[in-house]
């Protein structure tokens, strides 16, 4: 089954997509309302905009309260670790 999102509504580092399984977007053929990140990484997924909006407003509560910033999925990760075998020789 394909997926296709069709853009809503931005909000911060959030949107709001409709997901319909037609490449063509008709009101119609909408089964579901999804919350993705700025990377796209689906954060949630609702069957009415009304939720996906609410959900994504308790969110921004959520991380405001705990007073963390968005995560950001594509910020730079930290080095790996340097290996602790020798060199030349294989982990088992």
């Amino acid at each position: 089954m394909n997926e296709y999102r069709h853009h809503i509504q931005t909000r911060g580092h959030y949107q709001i997509v409709a997901l319909t399984r037609d490449a063509d977007y008709e009101e119609d053929d909408i089964y579901a309302y999804a919350v993705l990140s700025s990377s796209g990484l689906k954060l949630r997924q609702e069957l009415t905009l009304s939720d996906a909006r609410l959900w994504l407003e308790q969110w921004e509560r959520e991380l405001a309260s705990s007073g963390a910033s968005a995560p950001d999925i594509m910020a730079a990760s930290r080095p790996p670790a340097p290996s602790t075998t020798r060199p030349g020789r294989r982990r088992r």
